[in-house]
């Protein structure tokens, strides 16, 4: 083989070896963190936190607008309702999402996807 062909066959042995060496534990890590469900309870915890976060700002924001009439504000159990439909519609859309990226893991999906665009190229 050439020189060219040599160098090139080395830089892609040294990329591979970089991957597999910086990337790859990240990889695989986030992998288990899916297949064990991991995964999901942090994007629900963080879900939660979220909804719990604006409903403060919102409440707060309302208390103030009210208070510059002089008037009290009072979450009423109707908008207690649409926080709570809110909320559980985010966690269902969030346990749905999961269940698809499982099955394209399991499946390979992504992978056809990464060969047809490195073939575009």
């Amino acid at each position: 083989m050439g020189v060219a062909a040599d160098t090139y066959a080395q830089l892609t042995r040294d990329m591979y070896d970089d991957w597999y060496q910086r990337f790859y534990p990240k990889q695989k890590e986030l992998l288990e963190k899916t297949q064990t469900g991991e995964l999901l309870n942090e994007q629900l915890a963080r879900a939660n936190d979220n909804a719990e976060g604006s409903l403060a700002d919102a409440q707060e924001a309302e208390s103030n607008k009210m208070a510059r009439y002089g008037l009290s504000s009072e979450v009423d159990s109707g908008q207690k309702a649409k926080l709570a439909l809110s909320n559980a519609a985010t966690k269902n859309s969030l346990r749905d999402y999961e269940k698809d990226r499982s099955m394209a893991v399991l499946s390979g999906a992504g992978y056809a996807l990464k060969d047809a665009a490195s073939a575009s190229n």
